[in-house]
């Protein structure tokens, strides 16, 4: 069975055992690291593929950086992305490394913009005593770790930013199984402008709980001051086993307070629900991953709903990455119905058949619904949002999406048995054939919070794969079924709601009417009949 990867969790630099392996400086953190639970952390699965600094010499070493300029920018992304790893940059006077000025910001910075600054300068770098500087700062055991972060950081800018290599048994024993550890406390945060910033609290976790909001600026977690901090240093005492209450130091609205998070050791579903009565009965459901089965929550979810005749329902698809593909057919299905077109796989190698994938499940819910996405929306939370927007299905409401638009499958890799390499095969396309590679998906009602930057792939990486969206033909019309049309509310009138997103999603919802009545059959559902609503 082939397996595609449609996760972004590397890309973006998540705290995850990806993140790790890349070596990204963090743009948006999740507190997520599968290696505090019952599992062995990822530089001991590194350890045991026995590669070693001598593999990345192979790749880096002056008579290969200096052969030509693509190879030279690949081999300086591998420098200047590790050496971030201990708070170091490189001197461009020098070529050696020396400490990071919290004022220069290096770690807000994308690959591309850090390979920027360096583009004119260090033409005579000696790569080969930078790789040297790098291992002394490492100890013997976690070289291998180092080893395989400067592998994919070279061939984030040599081949693509999704092609990477990765221990084949992490993979197998914890990689496709990844969720929440049980010390996530429930925010993703952001820097900006040398602070951070809490950018999306998880429903019902304990920073939820505790009364943490959006957008609040953190000054200090247990009375350690976040003032010139980078995010491994925000990771670490996030991360902190010691104690089990985070005592965070917060300003607000102009108003400093502190607040303590004590932690419930929970592990958080990424499928959460709730209800919202500003605008008459509207449900919430927050998918955060699409890990293996999410689908089969949110028919439960689903099920629920049904029985309580809901008047709207908003999808927020929110800096979500991705993840399992099958998961993404399947959760298209809940609101389309079963063999609709969910997207189609498109093969770089003219050799290999292309394919198209269809939903595989029945619906479940035929009633308004609004998806909400932002610049962090990537891959598998792209093929939903644009997929049901091709079916006119759905309001998408938001950002513009990342526009990660390729997968990824797993070969051995030639220089380790050991180590899988998961390499850039094609593209997978909307139902209308319209890739989002680059393009990602342009909502019907555009939002832009002015805090959180806009980290998309072409924006965030130097070599991302450039699809022309004109090589794909559109489907025709009759295939693309105006089933479901949208009389967008005139309506101006404001819900209050401290999220703008919802917000605005409240406000079309309230003026959803109902257009066609549509009975259907569940098979082995016990949902009843459903009515077909759209805007």
């Amino acid at each position: 069975m082939k397996i595609r990867i449609l996760s972004f969790v590397a890309a973006l630099g998540l705290i995850s055992a990806f993140a790790e392996v890349r070596g990204l400086s963090a743009q948006v953190s999740n507190f997520m690291d599968p290696s505090t639970e019952n599992t062995k952390k990822i530089e001991n699965y590194w350890l045991e593929t026995g590669l070693s600094i001598k593999d990345a010499t192979q790749l880096i070493s002056n008579a290969k950086c200096h052969n030509s300029a693509k190879y030279f920018r690949a081999c300086l992304n591998a420098i200047v992305e590790n050496a971030l790893t201990y708070n170091l940059k490189l001197s461009r006077e020098s070529g050696s490394l020396v400490k990071v000025i919290p004022s220069e910001r290096f770690d807000e910075k994308s690959e591309k913009e850090l390979l920027l600054m360096y583009s004119n300068t260090l033409r005579h770098l000696d790569f080969n005593r930078a790789l040297a500087e790098l291992v002394k700062l490492e100890i013997e055991t976690k070289q291998p770790l180092l080893a395989a972060r400067i592998i994919n950081s070279f061939l984030s800018v040599y081949v693509d930013p999704h092609t990477y290599i990765l221990p084949t048994s992490f993979y197998d024993e914890v990689g496709s199984k990844i969720d929440r550890s049980k010390f996530f406390v429930g925010i993703s945060y952001e820097k900006s402008q040398g602070e951070f910033y809490i950018r999306k609290i998880s429903k019902n976790s304990d920073a939820d709980i505790s009364g943490l909001k959006t957008n609040d600026k953190v000054l200090a977690i247990n009375s350690v001051n976040l003032k010139g901090s980078n995010y491994a240093e925000m990771s670490n005492l996030l991360k902190s086993e010691e104690s089990n209450v985070l005592k965070f130091r917060l300003e607000r609205n102009n108003r400093v307070f502190n607040i303590n998070v004590r932690r419930s050791y929970r592990t958080l579903s990424h499928v959460q629900y709730n209800e919202l009565s500003q605008a008459g009965n509207i449900g919430l459901i927050t998918l955060t991953k699409f890990s293996r089965g999410v689908c089969a929550n949110i028919a439960e979810k689903l099920l629920a709903i049904n029985q309580k005749k809901i008047d709207g329902l908003i999808l927020d698809l929110r800096d979500n990455p991705g993840g399992q593909l099958n998961e993404a057919s399947c959760i298209a299905g809940l609101f389309l119905g079963k063999n609709k077109k969910a997207y189609y796989v498109d093969y770089f190698d003219a050799e290999k058949s292309n394919e198209v994938v269809m939903t595989s499940d029945e619906q479940l819910y035929s009633g308004p619904l609004v998806v909400l996405v932002n610049s962090a929306s990537a891959s598998a939370s792209e093929l939903i949002a644009g997929g049901l927007q091709d079916y006119k299905r759905a309001l998408i409401v938001g950002e513009r999406t990342f526009g990660k638009g390729t997968f990824q499958e797993p070969e051995k890799w030639f220089l380790n048995s050991k180590v899988s390499l998961y390499k850039t095969q094609g593209l997978y396309l909307l139902p209308s054939r319209n890739s989002t590679q680059l393009e990602g998906v342009k909502p019907d009602v555009e939002l832009h919070s002015e805090l959180n930057p806009v980290r998309r792939e072409g924006v965030a990486f130097f070599n991302p794969v450039k699809a022309l969206a004109s090589k794909y033909s559109k489907l025709k019309k009759s295939e693309m079924e105006d089933k479901y049309t949208f009389n967008l509310c005139k309506n101006t009138e404001s819900i209050r709601n401290n999220d703008i997103y919802l917000q605005e999603s409240l406000r079309y919802l309230n003026c959803a009417r109902p257009i066609e009545k549509l009975t259907f059959k569940l098979s082995n559902r016990n949902a009843g009949k459903a009515t077909a609503l759209g805007f």
